[in-house]
Formats: C-alpha cells, sequence, structure tokens
C-alpha cells in the first residue's frame, strides 16, 4: 500500500504517524504508530481495493458495535479516517501477542478451556447484539503479554473476502490452505446467507486447533483425545460446533452450557439485561426492583394515616419481604403487617398516640431489610434455576453420547 515509517494518517481530530509494520492480510496491513501524544496504538489500514462503497456500508454496523462496546473481550475501536476515496484505517490499542502465537508455543491442555472461554464470551456478547463475525481465527484474536487477557478484532473485515473465499481451491496445499481453514462450508456458496453459525464453526476448528495445534479435522488428523485424553469429550462438542449444515451446529450459548455441565463451572453464559443494552453474565440477577431498590419518594398524612408514596409499585414478593421485615431485624410488635400497598402507595393507619417520625423511621428501616431480602430471594431463586437447567442438560448430553455409541455399533 506503500505506507512506511514515518508516514502520517489524520483523523478529524487526532494524527497518527507510522513507526513499524506489524503485519498483513487479505482485508489490509496492521502497523505501529504514535499519536501526539506520543501514546503507541495499533493502525489497520484497509486495502482499498476490498473496501468500495457497498463493502464499507456493509459494515457500518460492525464498526460501529466495536466504537461502542466495552465487553473486555471486544478490541475497542478508538478512532477512524480515510487515506483516500476509498481508503479506511482505524485505530485500536497495541497488543503484542496473539492467540497464533500462544498456539505455536503450546498451550497447556489444562489452561486451553479458561482461555477459549474469552474467546466464547467475545464472541457470545457480539451475537447477542445481532453482529457476526465471518472471518475469525487464531490471527485476529490478541492477546497481552500474559496471554490471561484475550479481545477479538477485525469486525466488519470479513465481507471484503467473500470472492477470495468461494474462489479458494480448498485442495490448494499450503499458506493460502490454512488462511481458510476456518471459514465454514456455506461461506464458499456464492449468495448463502453466511451468520453467526459461520463463527461457531471457525470456534470449533479453533477449540481443536488450540489442543492439537492443527486447524484440520478429521481422519489423518489428530483428535483432541489423542494430545489430551482428559478431554477427549471435546471432540463430541466439536463435531457438532462444526456441522456442514449450519442449522445442525450449536450456538455458542450451547456450546458454553455443555461445557458447564461437564464440570467447566468457571464459564458463564451471557445475555442482554432487561433493556437490551449491556451484556450481563447469566448468574446475573437482572430484575429492575435489584438494580433500582424501592425507596420513599414523599410522605403524607390525612384522617389519621400515614401515606408513603414510593419509588414504584412494588410486586408481590417485595411486599411479602416487606411483612417479613419485622421478623428479620427485630422490630417485632412494630406491625409491618399493618401496612397496606395499592400501587405506588403505602398506608398505615396511626393514632394520635403514635411518634410519627418514629413510626416513619421504622417504615424507612422495613423498606431497606425488605429490599435486601428481596435481592436474596431473587439470587436464590436464580441459582436455583441455573442448577436445574445444569442437571438436565448434562442428563441430555449422556442420552445423546448414550445414543450415538448405540449407532455406531449396529449394523443393517
Amino acid at each position: 500500500m506503500g505506507y512506511k515509517e514515518g508516514s502520517v494518517l489524520r483523523t478529524a481530530f487526532e494524527t497518527y504517524t507510522i513507526q513499524r509494520p506489524r503485519g498483513s492480510s487479505g482485508s489490509g496491513e496492521v502497523f505501529e504508530a504514535l499519536d501526539s501524544g506520543g501514546t503507541t496504538y495499533a493502525v489497520k489500514i484497509l486495502n482499498a481495493s476490498k473496501t468500495g462503497l457497498e463493502g464499507l456500508k456493509r459494515s457500518r454496523d460492525e464498526f460501529n458495535f466495536c466504537f461502542r462496546s466495552v465487553h473486555k473481550n471486544i478490541i475497542p475501536v478508538l478512532d477512524c479516517g480515510r487515506t483516500g476515496p476509498r481508503a479506511v484505517f482505524y485505530v485500536m490499542p497495541l497488543y503484542e501477542d496473539s492467540l497464533r502465537g500462544m498456539i505455536l508455543r503450546g498451550i497447556p491442555a489444562e489452561n486451553v478451556l479458561r482461555i477459549f472461554g474469552n474467546i466464547l464470551d467475545g464472541m457470545e456478547a457480539a451475537h447477542l447484539h445481532q453482529v457476526w463475525h465471518r472471518d475469525l481465527k487464531p490471527d485476529n484474536i490478541l492477546a497481552n503479554d500474559s496471554g490471561r487477557e484475550l479481545v477479538i478484532a477485525d469486525f466488519g473485515i470479513a465481507p471484503f473476502l467473500e470472492k477470495d473465499l468461494i474462489a479458494h481451491d480448498p485442495s490448494t496445499n499450503g499458506k493460502q490452505s490454512d488462511q481458510f481453514a476456518y471459514a465454514a462450508p456455506e461461506q464458499r456458496v456464492r449468495g448463502s446467507n453466511v451468520d453467526g453459525k459461520a463463527d461457531v464453526y471457525a470456534l470449533g476448528v479453533i477449540l481443536h486447533e488450540m489442543f492439537t495445534g492443527e486447524p484440520t479435522i478429521g481422519l489423518g488428523h489428530p483428535d483432541i483425545a489423542d494430545v489430551a485424553p482428559d478431554f477427549a469429550y471435546l471432540d463430541w462438542t466439536v463435531g457438532r460446533m462444526t456441522n456442514p449444515e449450519p442449522g445442525r451446529r450449536l450456538s455458542i450459548t450451547e456450546v458454553k452450557r455443555e461445557l458447564i455441565a461437564r464440570g467447566n463451572e468457571f464459564l458463564s453464559i451471557q445475555r442482554l439485561n432487561a433493556l437490551k443494552t449491556q451484556v450481563i453474565r447469566e448468574t446475573d440477577v437482572d430484575d429492575p426492583f435489584v438494580a433500582n431498590p424501592i425507596t420513599i419518594q414523599s410522605v403524607d398524612f390525612k384522617a389519621e394515616t400515614l401515606y408513603l408514596t414510593l419509588s414504584a409499585p412494588p410486586p408481590p414478593n417485595w411486599v411479602k419481604a416487606f411483612h417479613d421485615s419485622d421478623v428479620r431485624t427485630g422490630y417485632v410488635g412494630h406491625g409491618t403487617e399493618r401496612f397496606v400497598f395499592l400501587g405506588k402507595l403505602a398506608q398505615l393507619r396511626v393514632t394520635r398516640a403514635h411518634d410519627l417520625q418514629k413510626v416513619l423511621d421504622s417504615a424507612k428501616s422495613f423498606i431497606e431489610q425488605a429490599n435486601r431480602l428481596y435481592a436474596e430471594m431473587a439470587v436464590a431463586a436464580r441459582r436455583e434455576d441455573l442448577e436445574h437447567e445444569r442437571k438436565t442438560r448434562l442428563a441430555q448430553i449422556a442420552a445423546e453420547e448414550r445414543r450415538h455409541q448405540v449407532l455406531a455399533r449396529l449394523r443393517l
């Protein structure tokens, strides 16, 4: 592309001076560059011949996703600009290593799934937002020097490679063949629908390669069981991640559920919160009354009745927690059962003998305790549901494996 040390790239508010090349691919070149303050970044300049107007429009959502993303396993796009009418560059944090380098050096078998869990988390978060990668491979999974933190890069680049994938001859040997080893079968068919199931295919190949050192799966190539017998069960999972038919592949969440059911409890499912704006852990309680506890907004007094306006109409379980709160806190005799709830109002009949300030202070304490008790109940219910799901999933896996073992021995 003609860029060399000292070349300057400009955006609306910053300049980046190229220091040295870091690598290249069909989609573009990556350089180490300094901003005007002397901070080092990675700058990727996309190949102008692969980034026509149509390609740029198709990738707009993916680029926007990386601009917005705050997920720890998705690399953020910090800035972007153009070097010409069709040439685009974007700026990212600089990472010194990649999953490719880690695989070449060898990953201890006992560490693979913890590392792979970071990749699953990043891709699951993208899929929850309906964003597909479509060019996932060890080269664009970046790592810090310790390898404990991984981020997925190059979202939005894959559409530019469609012609290369279709034209590629899978029988070709050497590096060109390895370049497309992670592409799903549907990516090689012109006009086919390529979605998140292509990412699952690539993840299956990557998981196999992290154990065996080889991306190729099948006869003549080692299985995970051959190199790591304790993880032989993963061959079954990889087989369903790389099924030639997209509709029969597992989803990323289903992959996680299988691994968790097998005892890998350091993994966790992610989901969108109630507003569908933030990715959270499945174990997190996504309850508006836990995130925003009930408070008293205002107080009124009419006809010997104290009226408390609450921040929201409490649900039945919260009301139950409120009525139980005097037992939990030792306030027996103050009569939480005498409070009546109607929508956002909590009302209490009083007499002239009552010290209304003390009544109000007690009500505030009851509400605080009710919030804590309600949150405890919500967490306990969530854990119970997840444990039930785990046991159900493990039984399903055992039944399916048994079915295939029996069928493999039967001969018509």
